[in-house]
């Protein structure tokens, strides 16, 4: 298959390349530790009017230790989405994950008109071989693999219309995502055993031009291009993700609560 993406704006293969505001799973996590060290200063100063007992530095390696669950999940997760952008195939193709959220981003170029719904004949030829290769190391990452809700197909569009933009645009990019599905799961798309695991899991999205990409934001004939895009994004459980919260606040505030008592006694 030949590259035709030569003059597309690279995306940078380092796990810490162009993040997306909140969107990373490091945001998320520095989110937990600020929690984290609110719920230690909390516990610490509550329940008391005398003046809180000071830790020594002996304490530091026990709260760490009260972090470190948290600490590991979201070195898998990194991990595992790093070995995910490197994929080769992937990366031969142009449609490299990104290293921090495992999205693949379908350009513009792979349709068959600007805006339009369906790809091209080399467009399905290389988002068949995209989205079984990624599919499949997905599933040899059991970090993402076991936590994976649902794999979202969500379409952008430009703001340009004649009248209704926004409105317009949000039929324009469902269609463009749902044209995106419909192939995968259609006798030209994917094999069975993805077929499946697609009809279990998609869902499909459209944004309209509410979010332009970072790489260009302008609103210019220049930019369009990368307005125009679908993403194939997974989602992890919310449900897992909350937990992770709750989990790593409990542990912290237990501990933190732990040496304080200690701290008062001596």
């Amino acid at each position: 298959m030949a590259i035709r993406f030569g003059n597309r704006p690279g995306r940078g293969l380092a796990p810490s390349a162009e993040a997306s505001p909140g969107g990373g799973f490091g945001d998320w996590w520095a989110a937990v530790a600020v929690v984290a060290l609110a719920a230690v200063s909390i516990v610490s100063l509550a329940g008391s009017t005398e003046p809180a007992a000071r830790p020594d530095s002996a304490d530091t390696p026990r709260l760490l230790e009260a972090l470190a669950p948290a600490t590991r999940a979201l070195g898998e997760i990194e991990s595992a989405f790093s070995t995910l952008c490197h994929e080769p195939l992937l990366v031969g193709l142009e449609l490299e994950p990104d290293c921090e959220t495992g999205v693949i981003t379908l350009h513009d170029e792979l349709f068959s008109t600007p805006g339009g719904a369906e790809l091209s004949a080399e467009g399905r030829e290389y988002v068949a071989a995209a989205v079984t290769t990624w599919l499949a190391r997905l599933r040899r990452l059991p970090a993402i693999w076991e936590s994976l809700e649902a794999i979202e197909i969500r379409g952008h569009s430009d703001p340009r219309a004649y009248r209704n933009p926004y409105t317009t645009n949000m039929v324009g990019s469902q269609q463009r995502a749902l044209g995106v599905l419909l192939f995968l799961v259609g006798d030209e798309g994917v094999a069975e055993e993805d077929r499946e695991t697609l009809e279990q899991l998609v869902m499909v999205s459209g944004a309209s031009f509410s979010r332009p990409p970072e790489t260009c934001p302008e609103e210019s004939r220049e930019c369009f291009g990368e307005w125009r895009r679908v993403e194939i994004r997974p989602v992890l459980s919310e449900s897992l993700r909350r937990g992770d919260w709750a989990r790593t606040v409990e542990d912290v505030r237990r501990t933190s609560l732990r040496l304080r008592q200690e701290a008062s006694a001596r």
